[in-house]
């Protein structure tokens, strides 16, 4: 299992909803061990499995990112930091962009 970033082109309840958009974030495996743990320390409230990000949380969502880019640096070595580090940063580039208008709902799971 893996945790991601997903878009649907209508209401994600709906079968007939499309998936347009998936960005992977970490392995469950990862996520459980050094995401949570980050998430928990920071206080972070958007960016998490389960999460349903309106375009009005998009600065706040920018923001926690941030502090869990600065939590990876100082906390993970070697391996776990590249790749937490790299996927973060994908996602500060992939967010901005997620949004096809005020309307869009992206979901983390």
């Amino acid at each position: 299992m893996s945790i991601g970033l997903f878009r649907y082109n209508g209401d994600i309840n709906d079968r007939n909803a499309e998936l347009t958009l998936s960005e992977n974030i970490s392995t469950q495996d990862f996520y459980e061990e050094h995401w949570e743990t980050a998430i928990h320390e920071l206080g972070i409230k958007i960016i998490q499995d389960g999460s349903e990000i309106n375009y009005s949380q998009l600065e706040a969502a920018i923001d926690e990112l941030a502090l869990l880019k600065e939590w990876t640096i100082k906390n993970l070595v070697g391996n776990d930091l590249e790749y937490m580090k790299g996927r973060i940063e994908n996602l500060q580039k992939v967010l901005p962009d997620a949004f096809i208008n005020e309307d869009t709902v992206l979901y983390i799971f």
